[in-house]
């Protein structure tokens, strides 16, 4: 058993109003997903910031909901999330559902990357899907009860 206390670090770099705490969720769900982390942060970009970094990272020039990087060699994980709000407000009007939900949604499928869940192809895409809905659906139905 490790000695570390895990760190759940959000930096908000935008003037979005985030409908709740992004810390105590995310932690939920690393909770469900059974993550051991020592560090997790979240930062909230700018479409252009977001968009720079897609380039950089993935050669692609346009900004995306989110970015996520597992920086550790280890099972204890140390991670960067970048979550785009504009981006996935954009997204919440084209699936219809709030912009609370989306990002809920948007945070496990951050955390998932951080656990080797990929979207590379129509198959893990699917997958992934599958699993983040599960997710979100199973940590509603706690909050709820």
């Amino acid at each position: 058993m490790s000695n570390i206390v895990p760190q759940l670090v959000v930096n908000n770099q935008q003037s979005i109003a985030i409908p709740f705490d992004i810390s105590p969720y995310a932690d939920r769900v690393c909770s469900h997903l059974n993550i051991e982390f020592s560090t997790i942060e979240i930062t909230l970009f700018s479409p252009a910031d977001m968009m720079q970094l897609n380039q950089q990272y993935f050669n692609q020039e346009i900004p995306t909901d989110t970015i996520s990087f597992n920086l550790s060699p280890e099972d204890l994980i140390t991670g960067d999330i970048y979550l785009c709000p504009s981006v996935i407000q954009e997204n919440a009007v084209d699936y219809n559902h709030s912009f609370e939900k989306e990002l809920k949604i948007v945070i496990i499928h951050s955390l998932l990357h951080l656990i080797n869940y990929t979207d590379t192809t129509p198959e893990t895409a699917a997958q992934m899907a599958a699993k983040q809905t599960e997710v979100f659906m199973q940590i509603e139905l706690n909050e709820k009860a």
